[in-house]
């Protein structure tokens, strides 16, 4: 019989008066891909810190290969062959992608590391400069270095937590074939996932955790439908959305509007090359692109966050093109940014406290409780610091400022990254309303999953360009061929 390459034995972490895991044992085993499931703030993520020396656990154990540790910091854990990607990119924002994987690796920014890296972006359809400093990358090219770094570490166990996100249908199998091929060779991997049916085609089996329980192991060939049972207890959530959004009587007047704009990056480079558009109250328009092709710097100069070197931005008729943030703010323009860590939140201040920051104006307790419920922020303790939630949940406070605001125009870019499957419904549920009910909504996206649920128009961008836009009642039979301009245009 096949030993365990990792067992955790009755792991018991709490934090405060929350209760993150509880008595959870799992064994992975080598050449198996063990999916661990479960919703935002069921403990995915701090499991994956213990394995990796972040925690100490309360009480429990670890066995390698049956053999009791105790890892206090994450030298020690990649000793024994494990490392970990996380769903936060763990890279320094003033060094090069060659130089940040080469102190990882604890080597030096060689010829042969350039072009082994090279190679492996290459593959990955990716055209980065590894020179690159990582401060200009988008979050998504972050997260893809991160993954090509711990790679090139050549683990025994990989870690992967939520880290795949929000790559390109194409760019994801390309990765998630290197996973495979990894276990294969006899590699272990935890494979740490909100998304089931993406689980289902990875897995070899699955582990479901629920408020710090596992509450489930099933093997491979289970159904999406048992595994979303065990993970929310119903599917009726997937109802909450319609696909194919009902066309609204749209204003013939722009909310928003975009005219000829070009917005250089870090390097001068155009990031946003001679764009258009525009955006009615009623309206849903997504912009999708592969990460790095303009979605940040576009919507960082609508709302005043990054300097516009030519063309207009209209808000409601009146030009805002060199208006500061706080006044955009004011009319009615609300901004949620891609990174909730960075830039969405204050991470060192209670979620009453960022919602209070969030809101134009007086915020009741019975508001504040309300935003809460609605997006289901566990734990719902308004007092508690937003520091010690999971990042889904961190994500939805930072989304709160759109239920606390009555926004005339919504500038979304990548709302739903970090948020599990029915917390992705809600929040996509909520910008449909927000449109049904007269705001303009501008989403800034990867996925085109999520763009052809809730469009009424979709753009794609290539290089800083919209090069062409896709428009009708049917957008998910254009899903194809939206993918193929993302990708070969």
């Amino acid at each position: 019989m096949i030993r365990p390459f990792l067992q955790v034995v009755q792991l018991y972490k709490k934090f405060g008066d929350i209760t993150a895991l509880n008595n959870v044992s799992l064994a992975i085993y080598p050449g198996e891909i063990l999916v661990i499931l479960g919703e935002n703030g069921s403990g995915k993520s701090t499991l994956a810190k213990i394995l990796y020396g972040l925690y100490f656990p309360d009480k429990g154990y670890i066995k390698i290969n049956g053999t009791p540790v105790i890892f206090s910091s994450p030298a020690e854990a990649k000793s024994k062959g494990i490392f970990l990607v996380s769903q936060r990119p763990q890279l320094i924002d003033d060094m090069s992608i060659l130089e940040n994987i080469a102190l990882f690796l604890s080597t030096s920014p060689s010829r042969g590391l350039r072009k082994k890296l090279s190679e492996i972006l290459n593959y990955l359809g990716m055209a980065i400069d590894v020179d690159k400093s990582v401060h200009a990358l988008s979050y998504t090219e972050k997260q893809l270095v991160d993954l090509v770094k711990v790679l090139l570490a050549q683990p025994k166990l990989l870690i992967v937590d939520e880290a795949v996100t929000y790559l390109p249908r194409e760019l994801k199998h390309k990765f998630l074939n290197i996973v495979k091929g990894f276990a294969t060779r006899g590699g272990s991997v935890m494979y740490i996932t909100h998304k089931v049916v993406e689980a289902a085609e990875i897995g070899d089996r699955f582990a479901v955790l629920r408020r710090g329980s596992v509450v489930g192991v099933f093997e491979k060939g289970v159904d999406v439908s048992t595994l979303r049972q065990a993970m929310f207890g119903s599917e009726e959530y997937l109802t909450a959305i319609t696909k194919s959004p009902v066309q609204r009587p749209l204003h013939k007047t722009p909310a928003l509007s975009v005219e000829n704009l070009v917005v250089f990056d870090e390097y001068g480079k155009p990031a946003v090359n001679d764009v258009s558009l525009s955006v009615r109250l009623g309206d849903v328009v997504a912009i999708l692109g592969i990460a790095g092709n303009g979605q940040k710097e576009l919507g960082e100069a609508i709302v005043g966050l990054r300097k516009v070197a030519k063309g207009k931005v209209l808000l409601n008729g009146d030009e805002i093109t060199h208006m500061p943030a706080s006044e955009r703010v004011r009319r009615g323009l609300i901004y949620v940014p891609e990174d909730p860590f960075r830039e969405g939140v204050a991470i060192g201040l209670t979620v009453a406290e960022n919602m209070k920051l969030f809101s134009q104006s007086r915020v009741s307790k019975e508001i504040l409780e309300t935003a809460i419920r609605k997006l289901e922020v566990s734990p719902s303790n308004p007092l508690i610091s937003v520091a010690k939630l999971s990042g889904g949940n961190i994500q939805k406070v930072s989304l709160s400022r759109l239920l606390l605001n009555t926004p005339r125009v919504v500038i979304a870019y990548s709302p739903t990254r970090m948020l599990d499957e029915k917390s992705r419904v809600l929040i996509l549920r909520t910008l449909q309303k927000l449109a049904e009910s007269g705001s303009a909504v501008l989403l800034l996206s990867e996925d085109i999953e999520e763009a052809v649920y809730i469009s009424t128009r979709i753009g794609v961008i290539v290089n800083g360009k919209i090069v062409k836009f896709f428009e009708g009642p049917e957008l998910e039979s254009y899903r194809e061929d939206i993918e193929k301009v993302m990708v070969h245009a």
